[in-house]
């Protein structure tokens, strides 16, 4: 799970790269920061709160990876570029930004409010808008980047009780693609992760039947085991690196073959 990811330290396709995770402080986020770390890259973290963006930082370090923490806002512009400005500081550079950070609440739709709807639009497409508009300045000027969106499977399902979150994250497919075709001329790639049904810890804790829960969604994939964070972050760390310098603009879903994109 998210507390015990440990990848062993060596060498790889980050060494010398600098990578900026959005919402890394936990689950999916800090799965990618510890995939990419692991690899040689040096990490930044955003999160909202600060002791745990402290206690990833500490954990990230512990196993030997070069990490440095924000806590910010992803919706506060001017925090958000003070984070990427402070990290570039300490890197050198931003070579890589991965926007995971977002939130779920399950709400029927006929109990949602125009408040709660706002929330979730803000912060999950507005975010990632914040965050990916900052980074390409820097990335633009450097003729290097990399950007990693987070979307979701629920996009091509229709989740019930995930209106506002399902309209955010499709949002976010199409502002992708538009940052890939801003992007493409000055080597700044953009992608889209959609991971299924993932066993991190706030999942996990959703639910008393949850063993249930992931028994009726493995059964139906071509790969019948749960996801894990790190089947997520190896997606992440693919679309992240020098390697996938020839796509861009596109979605690629993480969840165990239960469809195809």
């Amino acid at each position: 799970m998210t507390g015990t990811t440990n990848y062993p330290l060596a060498a790889g396709r980050y060494q010398g790269r600098s990578v900026m995770v959005t919402g890394g402080a936990n689950g999916l986020g800090y799965a990618s920061a510890a995939r990419m770390a692991a690899e040689g890259a040096t990490v930044g973290i955003i999160d909202l709160k600060q002791d745990a963006v402290d206690d990833a930082v500490r954990r990230l370090r512990d196993q030997g990876g070069n990490a440095f923490g924000f806590a910010a806002d992803v919706t506060d512009e001017e925090a958000v570029k003070a984070s990427l400005s402070g990290f570039r500081t300490e890197a050198g550079s931003l070579d890589v930004l991965v926007t995971m950070a977002g939130i779920f609440p399950w709400v029927e739709f006929s109990e949602m409010t125009q408040e709660l709807w706002r929330q979730v639009v803000d912060i999950n497409l507005g975010g990632t808008f914040v965050c990916a508009h900052a980074a390409m300045a820097y990335m633009k000027d450097q003729e290097y980047g990399r950007i990693v969106t987070v979307s979701s499977g629920t996009t091509m399902i229709g989740t019930p009780g995930q209106a506002a979150y399902i309209a955010s994250k499709s949002g976010i497919i199409g502002l992708t693609r538009a940052l890939a075709r801003e992007g493409g001329p000055h080597g700044v790639t953009a992608n889209c992760v959609l991971p299924g049904l993932m066993a991190t810890d706030h999942v996990l804790s959703m639910r008393d039947d949850v063993d249930d829960f992931f028994a009726e969604v493995t059964v139906g994939q071509c790969v019948p085991r749960r996801g894990e964070p790190e089947d997520v972050a190896d997606a992440v760390a693919y679309l992240g690196s020098e390697g996938s310098s020839f796509v861009t603009g596109q979605q690629l879903y993480v969840g165990g073959g239960d469809r195809f994109v």
